[in-house]
């Protein structure tokens, strides 16, 4: 009873309300269930996350004012070339934005041998 409370009121106060949009009927969502492992179920249930602040891990971290800005900046010039292009996704930043940057920024990183990442962090550290 107290989750199906908690349920309706973060529908009611989601800051994220267009979220509620971007749910799967039932039936559909069993189909695909049963045909995906585990790992690939559980990732795209995690992107059809109706409230991500809920249900989603959270992750704080500090950004110094140069790269909070480039930050800014990518989100405004990414969204506006997403209008420009008429692409059907409204890009939001906590659901979109942020997990791409962490997905790009993983896949790179994996790509990197120690003194790749050795003389990154060293010329950040100059800076």
């Amino acid at each position: 009873m107290s989750d199906e409370i908690d349920e309706r009121l973060s529908r009611r106060f989601d800051d994220d309300q267009d979220d509620e949009n971007e749910t799967i009927s039932e039936k559909s969502q069993n189909d695909m269930n049963s045909s995906q492992s585990g790992a690939e179920r559980k990732s795209q249930a995690s992107q059809r996350a109706q409230n991500i602040k809920k249900e989603w891990n959270v992750r704080s971290f500090y950004l110094d004012d140069g790269l909070d800005s480039n930050l800014t900046t990518a989100f405004k010039r990414l969204d506006l070339s997403l209008s420009e292009a008429d692409a059907e996704v409204n890009l939001k930043k906590t659901r979109h934005f942020y997990p791409l940057i962490v997905e790009l920024g993983l896949e790179r990183l994996a790509e990197m041998d120690v003194t790749e990442v050795t003389e990154r962090l060293d010329d950040e550290d100059s800076a």
